[in-house]
């Protein structure tokens, strides 16, 4: 194996346990913010609104954020931020595939479900379908986005490639 291909092996693998490492690192951050009292979880979306809510008046926005919008922002994020990594993950090892598209949406889903089912045992905390469906939409977002890019890219450098031949 030349020194190319080695370089280029390695850099994947990297690549690759970076991308597993940031996913499951999402997934555990995730789970944890669920396994959190609902008096936690209120305290922390307070600080996290007060904090949004000093940008909006230092730049003189006319807008407020109330603890619902921070918590489907925040549901919206995480889940979407997922989507982004799960799709990432799975393309490093399997490339523009449908089973890359299946998987990259069947782990933010079953995470989601874990994530609300994690909520059942928190103190004042609930299954809530509406977070389900936030959760689900958030992830979707981003693993559609990520595919669709690198489909692009995919097909610029297959075009390239035909053109060089």
């Amino acid at each position: 194996m030349g020194d190319y291909m080695k370089f280029k092996f390695s850099y994947l693998i990297v690549v690759r346990i970076l991308l597993v490492l940031l996913t499951l690192s999402l997934v555990v951050f995730i789970f944890s913010n669920s396994a959190q009292t609902a008096q936690v979880s209120s305290a922390y979306s307070g600080r996290v609104m007060a904090f949004l809510n000093s940008i909006c008046a230092a730049l003189k926005l006319n807008f407020t954020f109330n603890q619902s919008i921070v918590r489907t922002l925040a549901h919206f994020g995480e889940f979407g931020l997922l989507g982004v990594l799960s799709v990432s993950t799975f393309l490093s090892f399997f490339g523009i595939k449908a089973k890359t598209l299946i998987f990259s949406v069947l782990l933010p889903v079953s995470t989601a479900v874990i994530d609300e089912c994690i909520q059942l045992f928190s103190d004042g905390r609930a299954f809530q379908f509406s977070d389900l469906v936030i959760d689900f939409t958030g992830s979707l977002l981003g693993v559609v986005g990520v595919f669709f890019i690198a489909l692009l890219i995919h097909n610029h450098k297959t075009k390239n490639s035909e053109k060089e031949k």
